[in-house]
């Protein structure tokens, strides 16, 4: 047998084995296989950062290690990649690096420079997942903005308007003042604030004081009326009288609303057009009432605000307030918690701006959506309780359009005249309109003068459809086979939004569900609990660790969170990965060094110890397994490592010594039996976790036997029936290991070395001579008596 290395070099042997699967297409999707498929949608990450964190590789890991799973049950797995390089993260990123305001440069000028920096984002993740060994084909990769993509996204768009369910119209928006576009009720984040209820007192036309309460007092300029309840008797009298507003001085009706509650702040209201949801429904029960509005798209009072035009809404509440102060107006101000909606992306205070848009009607199929997801497999089950909700709180319909540069862009053009709506064939996709002309004109009015559409895509109109955009990069006759897909992996917050409305394209475009699987993953968080985040900059760069520990212990360390869960940055974690990287290649090296390559073909006539440790080798195989199929990574190497730390390394390697080294030949080969076929198993049902490791042990140790080309493509480890073990064995068996415990202690607690032979070792078990002769090798203790 040849020399193998005595030390595993994590640093040098990654990136040779980094090579060898490149250079083997061990991961390429075969598309001429017979083998079963198992197709994943892998989340193409945003590249809008010059820096990838710990929280990333929790992520893109834990979905990575049931790939390498399913690889080796045989099937042949399709795990392409994508990079989600449009939208409004890659456009603030890029205005942010080069300190750039898109408006006063060029489209053609911002847009070069997004795709100069996407380019280099998806290579930082290449070379990130590379590393890390994510076993992605990268001969199956796509990107949110290319022509493909683009072609399939603008195909969506024909094919749902043309079944009625996209439609443009002009109506209160949620608004992104520093973006500068409108966005979705899904972009939107909750955040909890101190805020002050202020009192305000108008004048009734009879004479009587009112007072409202308000946590917005700038939108004074812009009230359409007052409501109190109808049944409220303190203000019953005052229903359909009007009441002048103080500083503005325009009158408004008083208003019965069943809606207005009694209890909060003095049981009156008012409304403004538009402080919030409430207030467009208010107008929506009040369609007599006309609406104006003071706030335009850059976040400041417009002519309609009078004196306080130009302001921005901050500023015109600090002179709003101060003015009703001096006015007498303002009675009292309470101190409370109030919960603000900013945009998720930038942080912004959202409002509602009146302009017009596109939308995607989903809130008519509210009860369509919930019944496709209970139709999913989520894992776990709880997570669907976040999409039931999501679907039952939608009041509006899916904003799909967006006022930017950098996406995809309608396949739309206008009839400078008539106003009429060209659309161009699916053949001639993508178009882009403000480059390219219909190859018809208006076929209404005959007008040749055209208008594009300048509004892109919201970045999920597009990455919704991931699933198609995969099966475009394969051969045709496969698609039925890759979908429905069998796994979404993706992390829990954008639930509500990509696959929600993943959800919502295969449905209308289908009629059925994109997917079966879901895997939701949760958090990475700092060591204070905190979330990772680039915004935050409270993480570690993953190379430095690949650099310090390895690739396989930062994987490991991923293993720790349960499938859905957050987890703690744990350095303490990875170490213990890389302990366990090194506990494996030694073991492996004992076996090797010890039993050479003569091991038995058949299985033999097991000892105790032998059966013992085989039997719950099975057991570990079958848990793993079982666990693996329900995507818990996490339980499933508590299994791997409870019977490779507590049972073959602690027990059974120190049980086989004296047999491994002693003269019975045959006792011997019955040891190398059970060390070669243990560590073979224990190296396979490792490899998901840790692939660099298991790869070298398996390809210095057992490639010549097995003659696959690598451990990835193996196949994974069955029970072996041969290796049961009674169950009134095994309690006999463990009542030897309490014995074996006992003396262990003994030796520690008098300072003696576990390898130095003592004369003798009292136990008051019940032990036979075989059991006593079996302690007595195996813990070098002379003479084993026991207690009467």
């Amino acid at each position: 047998m040849n020399e193998k290395p005595k030390t595993y070099d994590f640093k040098e042997r990654e990136e040779h084995w980094r090579k060898f699967w490149e250079e083997k297409d061990v991961y390429r999707f075969d598309e001429d296989s017979k083998k079963p498929i198992y197709s994943v949608d892998t989340p193409p990450p945003y590249v809008s950062a010059e820096h990838l964190h710990t929280g990333h590789i929790m992520s893109y890991s834990q979905a990575e290690f049931i790939v390498r799973f399913k690889r080796m049950q045989g099937f042949n797995v399709y795990y392409p990649m994508g990079f989600d390089d449009n939208g409004l993260p890659t456009e603030r990123f890029v205005e942010q690096k080069y300190e750039i305001d898109k408006s006063k440069i060029t489209r053609k000028e911002f847009v070069e420079l997004c795709l100069k920096e996407t380019k280099l984002g998806s290579q930082n993740y290449r070379d990130l997942w590379r590393s890390l060994g994510i076993s992605v084909d990268w001969s199956k990769t796509y990107s949110t903005i290319n022509k493909l993509s683009q072609k399939i996204a603008q195909w969506s768009f024909l094919d749902l308007y043309k079944k009625g369910k996209i439609y443009k119209t002009k109506m209160p928006t949620l608004w992104c003042v520093h973006c500068q576009t409108a966005i979705a009720q899904a972009d939107l984040e909750a955040e909890e604030r101190k805020s002050k209820l202020n009192y305000i007192e108008v004048e009734v036309e009879n004479g009587e004081k009112l007072t409202f309460a308000t946590t917005r007092p700038e939108l004074l300029p812009a009230c359409m009326g007052i409501s109190v309840h109808p049944d409220d008797k303190r203000y019953k009298r005052l229903i359909g009288k009007k009441a002048k507003l103080p500083l503005i001085g325009r009158e408004v009706l008083i208003f019965g609303d069943e809606t207005v509650d009694p209890k909060f702040g003095t049981g009156a209201a008012y409304f403004c057009s538009y402080g919030g949801a409430e207030d467009i429904e208010w107008l929506h029960r009040h369609p007599e009432v006309e609406s104006f509005h003071i706030l335009g798209p850059n976040g400041r009072f417009n002519e309609l605000g009078g004196k306080y035009a130009g302001l921005k809404v901050s500023e015109a509440r600090e002179k709003i307030l101060a003015d009703l102060k001096t006015s007498g107006a303002l009675v009292k101000q309470e101190e409370i918690e109030n919960v603000t909606y900013v945009h998720e992306r930038c942080g912004t205070d959202v409002e509602y701006i009146s302009t017009e848009q596109w939308f995607i009607k989903i809130v008519e199929a509210k009860d369509e959506f919930l019944k496709r997801g209970k139709e999913l497999n989520w894992f776990p089950k709880k997570m669907y309780r976040i999409y039931e909700d999501w679907v039952k709180s939608l009041k509006w319909d899916w904003c799909i359009s967006r006022q930017r540069y950098y996406g995809v862009p309608f396949p739309v053009w206008y009839c400078a005249d008539c106003r009429e709506i060209i659309l161009p064939d699916k053949n001639d996709l993508p178009v882009d309109p403000t480059a390219d002309k219909p190859k018809k004109g208006c076929l209404k009015c005959k007008s040749s003068k055209i208008k594009p559409e300048t509004d892109v895509f919201d970045t999920w109109m597009t990455s919704s459809l991931t699933p198609l955009i995969g099966l475009r990069l394969v051969k045709e006759d496969l698609w039925e086979k890759l979908y429905p897909e069998n796994l979404r992996p993706q992390a829990f917050e954008i639930i509500r939004t990509w696959l929600f409305y993943t959800v919502v394209k295969s449905y209308y475009h289908f009629k059925g569900l994109p997917f079966k699987d879901v895997m939701i993953s949760g958090h990475g968080l700092d060591e204070k609990g905190r979330k990772i985040s680039k915004r935050l900059g409270n993480y570690i760069i993953p190379d430095r660790i690949i650099e310090q520990f390895g690739a396989d212990a930062l994987r490991y360390w991923a293993t720790g969170a349960k499938l859905g869960g957050n987890m703690r940055w744990n350095e303490d974690e990875v170490k213990k990965g890389k302990r366990t990287v090194t506990k494996l290649w030694n073991a492996a090296r004992f076996v090797f060094d010890t039993v050479g390559s003569a091991i038995p073909a058949t299985v033999p006539a097991l000892e105790e110890a032998d059966l013992w440790l085989l039997h719950n080798l099975n057991k570990t195989v079958h848990e793993a397994t079982a666990y693996f199929e329900a995507y818990e990574y996490s339980l499933a190497r508590n299994e791997i490592d409870d019977f490779f730390w507590k049972i073959f390394t602690d027990y059974y390697i120190e049980f086989v010594k004296h047999r491994v080294y002693g003269e019975d030949k045959k006792s011997k080969e019955v040891a190398a039996y059970t060390l070669y076929n243990a560590i073979l198993t224990l190296v396979k049902l490792y490899a998901p976790i840790m692939p660099f490791i298991t790869e070298e042990i398996y390809q210095e140790f057992f490639k010549e036997r097995s003659k696959t080309e690598s451990i990835h493509l193996s196949n994974w480890p069955e029970t072996v029936k041969e290796w049961h073990y009674p169950e009134k064995k095994h309690r006999e068996f463990q009542k030897v290991l309490s014995v074996i415990d006992a003396v262990r202690a003994y030796k520690t607690q008098n300072g003696i070395s576990l390898g130095k032979e003592i004369e003798g070792f009292t136990t008051n078990k019940k032990l036979t001579s075989e059991e006593k002769e079996f302690i007595q090798k195996t813990q070098r203790v002379k003479r084993i008596t026991c207690a009467k």
